[in-house]
């Protein structure tokens, strides 16, 4: 049998073992709670394993490494900002845990009612789309950097890798997504964390040559980026962790706030080592395969192509395997919050008689219309970290503001978190389209805009609607006042 026989057979089986287990997972499922956030039971380890997964995705890898071939070394400490997000996140966890909360919007409409709840959902909705779209986009470029002598298209990875996400994701829900995690994190650790950059060191001469490697040129440290734009990065990837709606469900889905808090940290801890791998990598790439910008899938493809050229038969196929568990980690999270964001936060809303039976089949049929829809968006769009900036950006516009106040502002009001998310998300798009039409200066970045918009009209609007008779209380008071009464 041929090695590139080999690879398709391990593929095929990784395959085999996903669907498997969405199979088993959705023999466990007995209605919405258990299809959305596991019934609030998941262990440390199961949870540890899709929290690893979910921040690990396509952004976090081919697309940060893709980065880190055109900047350099400064891309790791540009994306710590992300990492700095989760550190704080593991904070506010545990009060999210206590809420008994489904989503984001669910703690919403605690505070604010049902309008910024159905606003929130259709933005969160929109970046999903993205979200899933910047996945295949990655699953497409690895597919056919390793097997596209096998005669494997761009299309055909695409869909194919779609199907199979979708179709688990509908069998299962979060325990599906949470259990293949688990699987996905341990083989992308194994082949893409340890075999390969070991193979380029071996091949490369030592760990000496990768320091020179690394080291940028002098004066050349940040890589040609404005301050403008790093400090833009910190200013969507620190809010959008805080109101991340997969790491929101993993916190609602852990048994305890105990729980939570170590899998926050201990995937803190991993991200580092994961940025600076995925960057290694990248820059690895760039002194390896020059020009890698004119080939066929750009500077994206600067793993999948280190893949193809250092991995043997069968590791190849290992790696391939592991490669996709990255993109499909992420992807099946954003396909589960899409259809319990349509049918717990918009549907039932307006239907609050519906049964839950009808309302998990619901979920189930827009994951089906939100992966096509992903499909769709993958086919036409290139550019993974950017995209998926450019949909944390709206998401953070719209959503980080009101949440933060909901939680933490006594004064906060309903009027003023409606007002300040629509307004800044037009804004943010509104902002975007002028910097893609080159019609924006490079010193204003949409993101600055944005939430300086959102947090004046939430304070500004805030100040002047406030009523101490008719406000509703920050969710962290609620919080502790149900742990007084429980007591």
């Amino acid at each position: 049998m041929s090695g590139i026989t080999w690879d398709l057979v391990i593929i095929a089986l990784y395959m085999l073992v996903i669907l498997g287990v969405g199979y088993y997972a959705s023999r466990k499922i007995e209605g919405t709670e258990d299809y959305t956030i596991a019934g609030r039971r998941m262990g440390f380890p199961v949870l540890l394993g899709t929290l690893i997964g979910t921040a690990i995705g396509a952004g976090a890898t081919v697309g940060k490494a893709g980065k880190a071939y055109d900047i350099g070394i400064a891309m790791f400490f540009i994306t710590m900002a992300y990492g700095i997000g989760l550190l704080i996140f593991a904070y506010i966890a545990p009060t999210i845990r206590k809420m008994n909360i489904w989503t984001i919007p669910d703690a919403l409409n605690l505070r604010y009612g049902r309008g910024l709840t159905i606003i929130t959902a259709v933005v969160m909705v929109l970046a999903v789309i993205a979200l899933f779209g910047g996945q295949l986009i990655a699953v497409g470029l690895v597919v056919v950097a390793v097997l596209g002598d096998f005669g494997v298209t761009y299309q055909e990875a695409i869909i194919g890798a779609a199907a199979i996400m979708i179709l688990y994701t509908v069998m299962g829900g979060l325990l599906a997504v949470a259990y293949t995690d688990v699987v996905q994190t341990v083989i992308m650790i194994i082949a893409v964390g340890i075999i390969l950059p070991v193979l380029i060191l071996v091949d490369i001469g030592g760990v000496g040559v990768a320091v020179e490697y690394m080291t940028p040129a002098p004066g050349k440290f940040w890589g040609g980026l404005s301050a403008v734009y790093i400090i833009s990065i910190f200013l969507i990837d620190i809010p959008f962790c805080l109101v991340d709606p997969s790491l929101w469900q993993r916190a609602s889905a852990a048994k305890d706030v105990n729980t939570i808090k170590k899998g926050m940290y201990a995937t803190v801890g991993v991200y580092i080592y994961w940025t600076f791998l995925a960057v290694f990598l990248g820059v690895m790439a760039m002194n390896l395969i020059p020009n890698l910008g004119a080939a066929a899938g750009g500077t994206d493809s600067a793993i999948p192509r280190l893949i193809a050229m250092y991995m043997p038969p069968v590791l190849k196929g290992l790696c391939l395997a592991a490669m996709m568990a990255i993109m499909m980690s992420t992807a099946d999270t954003a396909l589960l919050i899409a259809g319990t964001t349509f049918s717990h936060d918009i549907v039932k809303n307006f239907k609050p008689e519906m049964t839950d039976k009808s309302l998990l089949r619901l979920a189930r049929g827009f994951i089906l219309v939100i992966g096509i829809l992903g499909i769709i968006f993958a086919l036409n769009m290139k550019g993974i970290f950017d995209i998926l900036l450019l949909a944390f950006a709206i998401f953070v516009s719209g959503v980080f503001v009101p949440t933060m106040a909901a939680i933490y502002w006594k004064k906060a009001t309903k009027p003023a978190a409606l007002i300040s998310s629509i307004i800044a998300s037009i804004a943010v798009v509104v902002l975007y389209g002028l910097k893609f039409s080159n019609m924006l200066s490079d010193a204003i970045e949409p993101i600055f805009v944005s939430i300086l918009i959102s947090l004046v009209l939430m304070v500004g609007i805030s100040w002047l609607t406030y009523n101490p008779e008719t406000a509703t209380m920050r969710l962290l008071d609620l919080v502790e006042d149900k742990a007084e009464n429980n007591q």
